[in-house]
């Protein structure tokens, strides 16, 4: 899947707002971007309150969008959610984009978010969850072959930060085992 053998461990496993590797897709001569069929998310108002929920619900909706950045090629939303400053979020953004470019693709493997747990007590709210995927189907570019992912799971930490009237996402990385 997108980020077992690909993006996630190696991006990251090394603590916040690591240095990602993620494997750039071939090149291709003529690119075949499309516009996408379906709207990306509307963010709901909850997740723009400056509460637990509030959190909480960006974190929610930060992964339809992620999902939906995946399965489109389509970042303008992910990158408005994400920090400049996020290496975890923009090396996510940019292998959508090249893989999307190069003529590839992500299929069938959405992250499912777990229970959330929230430390809102800090200057910046940081919230613990897990993400499922199945397995799906990658194509790295127009000239390769399509191949299974791997199923994943993963604990994850979001820190985020409040911005004018929303929550951006600064920080997202695998959680220290305790």
């Amino acid at each position: 899947m997108r980020f077992g053998g690909i993006v996630l461990l190696a991006l990251l496993g090394l603590g916040a707002c690591s240095d990602p590797a993620p494997r750039a897709p071939e090149s291709s001569s003529s690119p075949t971007l499309t516009k996408p069929t379906v709207p990306a998310p509307t963010m709901p108002a909850q997740a723009k309150l400056n509460t637990r929920e509030g959190a909480a619900a960006f974190v929610k909706h930060y992964i339809d969008v992620f999902n939906y950045a995946s399965n489109t090629g389509d970042t303008t939303e992910l990158r408005r959610l994400s920090s400049p400053m996020c290496e975890g979020c923009q090396s996510y953004i940019t292998l959508y984009e090249r893989t999307y470019k190069a003529g590839g693709y992500f299929k069938d493997s959405d992250w499912k978010l777990g229970v959330l747990k929230l430390d809102f007590g800090k200057l910046e709210p940081i919230v613990y969850g897990s993400v499922s995927s199945p397995p799906g189907v990658i194509l790295d570019s127009a000239h390769s072959k399509p191949h299974a992912g791997h199923p994943e799971s993963s604990d994850l930490t979001f820190i985020l930060r409040k911005q004018s009237r929303s929550w951006i996402l600064d920080t997202f990385e695998l959680q220290a085992a305790p």
